[in-house]
C-alpha cells in the first residue's frame, strides 16, 4: 500500500506543472510552492496526523487566485515551514513504514549472520532463538538455526560439546532421554557366560621383610576425575601403613557417556594399565602392586562389563552399584525412599548373580541417600532377602572403611549387617576406597576388630583373580609388626 500512495503525488505534481505554465509566468519558488501544497493535499489523505490542517484553506485560496501578489508573501512564510516539515514528514513516513515491510529483509540478512557466527562462536547463540521463536512460521530459514541453537544450549548446560547433537530436547523432557539409554537392547540382549564358582588360591601367604600380610584392596588414580596423588604416592603410603600389597581399582570406563564425570574415558584404559605397572615396577621389593578395577553394575550394560574384564590381566575386579549417578536416580528413584533402597540392594543381588564380579563394593553405600531418615531395622528383611542369594554365589563382600568420611559415618556396611554376612560365610575384603594417598590402609585395624567382634574369622584378598585368606589374627599382628619395623 505505501507503493501506491508515493505514485499519486508524482501525478498531482504534475498536473499543478502544467497549470503553472499555462498562467503567468511563475518564479521557479512560486512553482516549488505551489507544488508543496499539493504534497500536503496527498499526505492529509493517508495520514491523518499531519497538524497543517488549518493551512489548507490558504492553500485552497492560493489555488483559486495565484496571480495575487498579497497572497504570495503570506505564501513565502507558509511553505518555509512547510519545506522544512516535509523532508521529515517523507523520512517518519518510511521511517514507519519500511521498517515493517522491510523487517523480513533484515531478518533474513541476519539469519546468515546467525548461522555464520553460531559454529565459531557460541555466546551469540542464546541471543538468536528469540528471534527465530518470534519467526518461524514467516520463513523457512528460521527454523534452520533452531537446532543449532539447542544443541548449544545443551553443550552449555552439560559441557559436553561432542554429545551435543544426541540430546536434541533435553529440557523439556531429560528423564526421556535417559530412558533411551537404558534400553540399550544391542547391549542387554546378548546373554552372559554363565557364573562360575569363585576360585580359592592354592597360595601360601607369606609375610614380607617387614612381617606385612594384608592388602589394601581398593584405591583410586586421578585418571577417575576425582581422586588426587600419583600411585607411586599410593604406594609410598601404604608401605608406612604395614601393607604388603595394593590393589588399585579405578573407576572403570562406560559407554554411552554414562556419568563420565568421576570415571577414566574408554581411550585411558591402557594408560591406566602403565600407571599400575610403572608404580609396580618402582615399588619391586617393597610392595606388591597389583591391577585392578572398580567395574560399575547397571541393568543392561553385563554384555559390555564382560568384554571389558578381558581387556586387560586383571588381578581383581570389584562390582560396584552407585546410586549417585544420574542415570541410577532417573530409572530407580520412584516412589519411597524405602523403595529406592529395595532397589539398591535388589541391583547389589543382580551383580553377583551376574558372576562378573570377585567382590561387591560398599554394600549398604545408599544408607548416604537422605542419611537423616536410615534405618536399619526398616531394611532389614530386604537385606536378609539379598544376602541369601548373595552367598549362594560364593561372591565376597567389601568392608569399605571410607564409610566413616561420608555423610553417614560409618563403614560399609554397619556392623550389624557384617553380623548377618558372617552368619552366612560371606567372605569378606577390606579396602580404604583412598582417593588421596594419606589414606590408604586407613582404618584397618579398627576394621579388623570390628569383623572378629561380627563372628568372622578369615579376610581375604585377590590376586589373579583368585581369592586367597587369612586369618584376621594374623593380619593384626602383620599389620602392628610392619608399621614397627617402617617405622
Amino acid at each position: 500500500m505505501s507503493k501506491s500512495k508515493p505514485s499519486k503525488p508524482k501525478v498531482k505534481t504534475a498536473k499543478t506543472a502544467t497549470q503553472s505554465t499555462k498562467k503567468t509566468a511563475v518564479s521557479k519558488k512560486s512553482t516549488a510552492k505551489s507544488s508543496q501544497p499539493s504534497l500536503k493535499k496527498a499526505t492529509p489523505k493517508p495520514v491523518p496526523k499531519n497538524t497543517p490542517a488549518k493551512a489548507k484553506p490558504p492553500i485552497k485560496k492560493a489555488s483559486a487566485a495565484t496571480q495575487k501578489p498579497s497572497v504570495t508573501p503570506a505564501r513565502k512564510t507558509v511553505p518555509a515551514p512547510v519545506k522544512k516539515a516535509s523532508p521529515p514528514v517523507a523520512k517518519k513516513a518510511p521511517a514507519k513504514k519500511i521498517p515493517i515491510k522491510k523487517a523480513p529483509a533484515p531478518v533474513a540478512k541476519k539469519a546468515p549472520l546467525i548461522k555464520k557466527t553460531t559454529p565459531g562462536v557460541s555466546s551469540k547463540a542464546p541471543a538468536a532463538p528469540k528471534a527465530t521463536v518470534k519467526t518461524p512460521a514467516n520463513k523457512s530459514a528460521a527454523p534452520a538455526p533452531e537446532p543449532k541453537i539447542s544443541t548449544t544450549l545443551v553443550v552449555s548446560s552439560t559441557g559436553m560439546p561432542r554429545i551435543a547433537s544426541l540430546p536434541s530436547a533435553p529440557p523439556p523432557a531429560p528423564k526421556s532421554t535417559t530412558k533411551k539409554v537404558f534400553s540399550l537392547p544391542s547391549i542387554s540382549s546378548d546373554p552372559i557366560a554363565a557364573a562360575k564358582a569363585p576360585v580359592i588360591s592354592s597360595e601360601a601367604p607369606i609375610a614380607s621383610k617387614s612381617g606385612a600380610l594384608f592388602y589394601d584392596s581398593h584405591m583410586h588414580t586421578p585418571l577417575c576425575k576425582h581422586a588426587w596423588g600419583e600411585p607411586e604416592e599410593y604406594a609410598a603410603q601404604a608401605v608406612k601403613a604395614g601393607l604388603k600389597g595394593i590393589i588399585f581399582t579405578c573407576h572403570c570406563p562406560m559407554p554411552d557417556s554414562f556419568w563420565p564425570t568421576v570415571r577414566m574415558s574408554e581411550s585411558e584404559l591402557d594408560l591406566y594399565v602403565e600407571l599400575v605397572k610403572r608404580t609396580a615396577a618402582a615399588y619391586k621389593g617393597k610392595l606388591e602392586v597389583l591391577l585392578g578395577l572398580e567395574s560399575e553394575y547397571f541393568p543392561g550394560y553385563e554384555k559390555w562389563l564382560e568384554s571389558l574384564h578381558q581387556r586387560a590381566n586383571f588381578d581383581y575386579v570389584l562390582g560396584a552399584v552407585h546410586w549417585q549417578s544420574k542415570e541410577y536416580l532417573n530409572k530407580f528413584e520412584v516412589g519411597t525412599i524405602e523403595n529406592f533402597r529395595r532397589s539398591y540392594f535388589e541391583n547389589l543381588a543382580l551383580s553377583a548373580e551376574t558372576g562378573l564380579y570377585d567382590c561387591l563394593a560398599h554394600p549398604d553405600l545408599v544408607k548416604n541417600y537422605h542419611p537423616d531418615s536410615w534405618c536399619f531395622a526398616i531394611i532389614k528383611n530386604t537385606v536378609t532377602t539379598v544376602l541369601d542369594r548373595i552367598a549362594k554365589t560364593g561372591v565376597a563382600m567389601e568392608l569399605n572403611t571410607s564409610g566413616l568420611n561420608k555423610s553417614y559415618s560409618e563403614m560399609n556396611p554397619g556392623n550389624e549387617m557384617l553380623r548377618m554376612m558372617a552368619e552366612r560365610k560371606i567372605p569378606i575384603v577390606i579396602g580404604s576406597d583412598a582417593h588421596k594417598p594419606v589414606r590408604v590402609g586407613e582404618h584397618f585395624v579398627t576394621a579388623l576388630n570390628n569383623l572378629s567382634e561380627a563372628g568372622f574369622e578369615h579376610i581375604s584378598y585377590f590376586k589373579k583373580r583368585q581369592r586367597i585368606d587369612l586369618k584376621i589374627s594374623d593380619v593384626i599382628s602383620s599389620i602392628r609388626r610392619a608399621t614397627d619395623a617402617n617405622a
